[in-house]
């Protein structure tokens, strides 16, 4: 690793460091309290976390630091359209149109809590919070621990702010691609909360080590620092979320591959059409151009393998492995014959 390199994470471990404090301003240590991502989270990984803290990788950290920043840049937007940013403890007080970043919402009766990333009050005195995405390619739907933690949040806003009218959105963001969803529509659903906040006594109770904390499997399994032993994945059931991305990519793989049929000879006649040499662009503005690709030679490894095994041998060189993922729909079962 260069020194670059090294010293911008070592930098990342003090931000994380000092982004991470404001995350225990409740007016409980976290270890008595239930957060909104750790209610919609797996239990077993949120106790592990609090007995054994893993570090974070660099590239966690990078991904932290991303997400960060898209809130910064949100911000900024917000007040390049008029919205003024005043602090977490003025909002409740402050006329609209203003927002605040990370208000700290309680339930009043039990140990339950969540930070918002945006709150939002409008000039009617309305509010609207939106919890920030950032992802590596955006979801056709919200994933459920996003909609779970929005509910949460949405249920804890209503009872800070009784009689006042209130929404919710999650805004996804792929970077990379420079791609933003927003999922909306949201408003507080009571039953929904109710439901919520017993399942963060449950985690409250595992906690304090009066029960086993239950292990959640769901589509970011795979990047656990606590995967290892976890009893969710030795009888190899999918859950529900991982088994609706299984079904999506089943699907879209057929698709590719009937495109594929379809674009081959399409091609071909292209090809014919323009020749080897072109450039010219349609009246719908697509560009087409055709070049012609010099021949070259390759190496037959077969025959060299078989006439001059000495120096096949001498030139091989290892290739690393990899993980081949096969998914395609089987057929029907075949009926049971009538006895």
């Amino acid at each position: 690793m260069s020194k670059l390199v090294t010293f911008n994470t070592q930098a990342l471990l003090l931000i994380e460091k000092s982004n991470t404090k404001s995350l225990d301003d409740f007016s409980r240590p976290r270890n008595e309290m239930a957060t909104a991502s750790e209610i919609c989270g797996c239990y077993r990984k949120v106790i592990l976390k609090m007995k054994s803290p893993a570090k974070p990788t660099a590239r966690e950290l990078r991904q932290k630091r991303r997400g960060h920043i898209f809130e910064i840049d949100q911000a900024e937007r917000f007040e390049v359209m008029g919205f003024r940013e005043v602090s977490p403890e003025e909002f409740p007080d402050a006329s609209g149109p203003c927002f605040t970043r990370q208000l700290v919402v309680e339930h009043p009766d039990h140990p339950i809590g969540a930070h918002l990333d945006f709150a939002i009050k409008h000039k009617d005195g309305s509010l609207h919070i939106i919890e920030c995405k950032t992802t590596d390619g955006i979801p056709t739907e919200p994933y459920g621990n996003w909609i779970g933690q929005l509910h949460i949040q949405l249920g804890l806003l209503a009872v800070s702010f009784p009689g006042i009218e209130i929404r919710g959105s999650i805004l996804a963001a792929d970077l990379s691609k420079g791609e933003e969803q927003e999922f909306n529509s949201f408003t507080p659903d009571m039953t929904l909360f109710g439901f919520y906040v017993e399942k963060g006594l449950e985690l409250i109770e595992a906690k304090a080590g009066r029960i086993p904390a239950e292990s959640m499997p769901g589509i970011l399994c795979g990047y656990c620092p606590y995967r290892g032993g976890c009893p969710s994945h030795n009888d190899q059931q999918i859950p529900i979320e991982v088994e609706c991305r299984v079904t999506e990519y089943e699907k879209l793989d057929r698709k590719k591959k009937d495109l594929e049929k379809r674009i081959e000879p399409m091609k071909n006649e292209l090809i014919e059409f323009f020749g080897g040499s072109f450039h010219g662009v349609t009246e719908d503005g697509i560009a087409v151009a055709t070049t012609m690709i010099a021949a070259s030679d390759y190496v037959d490894s077969k025959k060299v393998k078989k006439e001059y095994p000495l120096v096949y041998q001498s030139c091989k060189k290892g290739k690393a492995g990899y993980t081949k993922l096969e998914i395609k729909k089987l057929p029907p079962a075949p009926l049971a014959k009538a006895a």
